[in-house]
């Protein structure tokens, strides 16, 4: 799966897209910016992004909010 992080801007969030097998890999990814964040990710469907061609996925962390989006369901 392709995971990028919530960014003000497409292009600037396009460009931190890596490849993720699990919530754990994006908790992991996430942890190195947002020190304080808790392993209680959460994920699902958003909508599909024609910009982009995803069926996009919202993750995010309770207590923070949006950490980013994943081109599939982590569960």
């Amino acid at each position: 799966m392709l995971y990028r992080s919530h960014r003000g801007q497409l292009t600037e969030s396009m460009s931190t897209v890596i490849e993720v097998d699990s919530l754990s890999d994006i908790y992991a990814h996430e942890k190195l910016s947002f020190p304080k964040i808790a392993n209680n990710l959460a994920i699902e469907y958003y909508c599909y992004d024609d910009r982009i061609g995803w069926e996009t996925h919202i993750v995010t962390s309770e207590g923070y909010g949006v950490l980013g989006f994943a081109n599939g369901d982590l569960r």
